[in-house]
Order: structure tokens, then sequence, then C-alpha cells
């Protein structure tokens, strides 16, 4: 009678290949959850968490993380509720790369949600489980974890402007609620040019609309275009988010309407910045809408 192999979770062959005291005897199933399974092979092989950490960094030719050393504003690319999940803290970043502390360096489904949400390249450095907790408690209030589970068509109670986010894309969108709702912006998300002017439509006034260029059945060019044909939205602030940095999309978006407009992958702090300074702009309209 043959019976079903048992599976290893990733970190026993890490262990057994660095010599660790009795990790030839050690067996952990590989859906053994993360935090678990290394308090398990840790224990087996007679080391702490932080000394295992550096024996799976070495094993995978990765750097080891201080989830303690990062970038001030690094947090803001990838929501709390995603960092919980997935035992990961965002450590430095550039317009095209993420660097993330992990305790599951081999999951290839976080490095592509990871990806997808903050619209960047990522690579992992290897940080311990209780590293990583610690860190992701001291960086995410829960209050910004609540945010998150919100209805995404209603604006957010919140006292500072209302932005309405145009986006077909789920996960850029929930990266732009997470950038303006640390400054206290309101939300209000759309999935396309439809929605984004029923919004506009309701009761609710909406102060700076984020547009992005490419989306089906109607682009980002004609929303502008139908926005600035409305005697109630023509003088609303519009920042267009474009994929590259073409000057003749740039003439075209001016022509259209548009106030700004930014290159994906966004930055965070470059897009507020771009942000703060339309609404400066636009003050006088602000004011005749408050």
């Amino acid at each position: 009678m043959s019976t079903t192999p048992v599976i290893q979770h990733w970190l026993v062959p890490v262990a057994r290949g660095a010599g660790l005291l009795d990790a030839v005897r050690l067996h952990v199933d590989s859906g053994t959850a993360i935090p678990e399974a290394w308090r398990l092979v840790a224990l087996a092989a007679g080391v702490d968490e932080d000394e295992l950490a550096d024996h799976v960094a070495r094993h995978y030719r990765l750097g080891r993380a201080d989830p303690w050393a990062r970038d001030a504003h690094a947090h803001r690319l990838l929501p709390a509720s995603l960092a919980r999940r997935l035992h990961v803290v965002p450590l430095r970043y550039t317009d095209r790369s993420l660097v993330v502390a992990t305790a599951d360096p081999v999951s290839m489904e976080a490095e592509r949600e990871i990806a997808h949400v903050s619209s960047r390249t990522v690579h992992f450095e290897v940080a311990a489980p209780a590293a990583i907790e610690t860190a992701i408690v001291s960086i995410y209030p829960e209050e910004e974890e609540q945010g998150h589970e919100v209805h995404h068509l209603l604006p957010e109670e919140r006292g500072g402007p209302h932005v309405l986010v145009v986006d077909d894309d789920p996960g850029t969108r929930l990266l732009l609620r997470t950038i303006l709702q640390e400054r206290d912006f309101r939300v209000t998300e759309a999935a396309d040019g439809v929605q984004a002017l029923a919004v506009l439509d309701g009761p609710e006034a909406v102060h700076l609309v984020t547009l992005d260029l490419m989306m089906p059945e109607m682009d980002g060019i004609e929303v502008l275009r139908r926005i600035r044909s409305r005697v109630r939205t023509a003088g609303l602030p519009v920042i267009v988010a474009t994929a590259k940095d073409d000057p003749e999309v740039e003439v075209e978006l001016f022509e259209a309407g548009a106030d700004d407009f930014v290159v994906k992958p966004i930055d965070p702090p470059r897009f507020i910045l771009r942000i703060q300074a339309v609404l400066r702009r636009r003050s006088g309209s602000l004011r005749g809408t408050s």
C-alpha cells in the first residue's frame, strides 16, 4: 500500500543544507503558516529566528533585511492589510523598484501581488517573522488598516479635499487611495469613465480628479473632454496618469484641459506634491465650491 509523500516546507532543506543541529530529522509540512514554520524549524535546529534568517538569506543569495532601516515613505506603497497578510515590510524604493523585507522569499504569488499593487519590480531581502511583525505594528497604525475596509465608491469621512481616483486597475486605485488617505484626503474610486462622470453628477462635491489615460471604452482624454464640456465641472482640477513620458501625449493632455500629469509608476511624494500644487493654483475654484 503506497502512501502519499509529505512535501516538506522550504525552510527544512535550508536548515539541512546549513548543517544545523537536528535538521536531518525535522519534518514540517509545506502548508504550515510562515510564522509557525519558522518557530518549528528554529526550535528543532537549535538556533533563534534571526540566525535562521541569516541562513535563509545565504541559501537564496539574498540580502539580509533590517526592517527598521527603511525609507520614511516606503510603507505608503503597500496597504497595511497586504503587509500583514504577506508578512512583508517595504524598505526602499525608486520610480521602478521596491525592496521588501520578507520571511517567505520563495513566494512568487507574494512577489506578483506586491508588484501589481506598487507598480514596481520587487526585490526581496530576508528577515525573521517576529522582526517583520514588530515593524508592521510600528509603521501601520490600526486606523490605516480600518481605512481600507470601506465601500470604494463612497468618499471617506475625512476632513481634507475630496479626490476622485479614476483607473480601471484595482491595484492602482488601492495604491492612490493609500497615498491620499495618509494625507487626510477624502477618496472616491471609479473603475471607468462612466462611473467617474456619474460621481461628478452626484451631490458630493469633488475637488480634484486623478485620471488614468489608458482605459477601455472611454479613455482618459475623452473623460477629460467631457469634464471640461460641463458647466459644473469645467473648472475642476484634473491630473492625468500616463504610462510613459511622451511629449506628444503631454501636448494632447494640456490641449484637452489637463492641469498636470504624472508618469507611472507613481512616486508617492511627487504625486502628493503635484496634487498640492494644482490645488493651490486652483484655490479660487475650491473656495467657490466650498
